[in-house]
């Protein structure tokens, strides 16, 4: 029996379009959804929350508090000492005020114990930087010079005379043991009352 040919064609499409899956549509409409919704985030920042109120104000309370101490400091009697002295009178008067700190903090040295060569040791290098730094106010060269020239004269050191040169002299004057020392605590406090006296006369005038 003979099979034609157009018929075993036809049977081999058919067979062919049976076994091959079918097609899938381009079309938008056949895909499923398959999106999901994820949740907004905002980047914006939560408004800030506001301190208490004062009741009695209604305003704000401070996120600082005040600190009435260091105001004092800056408005008070502590900003006119740290203000730099600029005329004799004043630079003289800078320095008879370091030189009477001198008792106090020898008395705050015998409480705690210290001995007497130590306390005249302190009280002699008050009264040293107090020298030089009212020299450093100074704004005339010549009357420095001319200080420093005296003192080169008078202990032969342009800065004044050092701790052991006051001993010596202390001894040369009879003196001895604990008693250099004392004289050496009771002559830092006083200073030169003629010298007071002169830029105390050049400020009236």
């Amino acid at each position: 029996m003979k099979v034609s040919r157009n018929s075993s064609i036809r049977s081999t499409k058919s067979e062919s379009a049976l076994s091959s899956p079918p097609k899938r549509s381009n079309s938008v409409d056949s895909k499923p959804n398959t999106t999901t919704t994820r949740p907004t985030r905002s980047n914006s920042a939560p408004p800030p929350t506001r301190p208490p109120s004062d009741l009695s104000t209604g305003s704000a309370s401070r996120t600082r508090p005040r600190n009435p101490d260091g105001a004092a400091r800056v408005n008070g009697a502590e900003a006119g000492a740290a203000k730099k002295p600029t005329t004799n009178s004043e630079i003289r008067n800078w320095y008879n005020q370091k030189v009477a700190s001198i008792p106090a903090n020898d008395a705050k040295l015998k409480a705690q114990g210290a001995s007497l060569e130590d306390r005249a040791k302190a009280a002699v290098k008050i009264r040293h930087e107090a020298r030089l730094e009212a020299r450093q106010f100074m704004s005339n060269p010549f009357e420095v010079a001319m200080l420093k020239a005296r003192d080169f004269f008078t202990y032969g050191r342009l800065d004044g005379p050092s701790f052991d040169q006051l001993v010596k002299g202390a001894k040369a004057k009879g003196l001895t043991g604990d008693a250099v020392y004392q004289s050496l605590i009771d002559s830092s406090k006083r200073t030169n009352q003629t010298v007071n006296n002169h830029f105390n006369q050049q400020a009236k005038l």
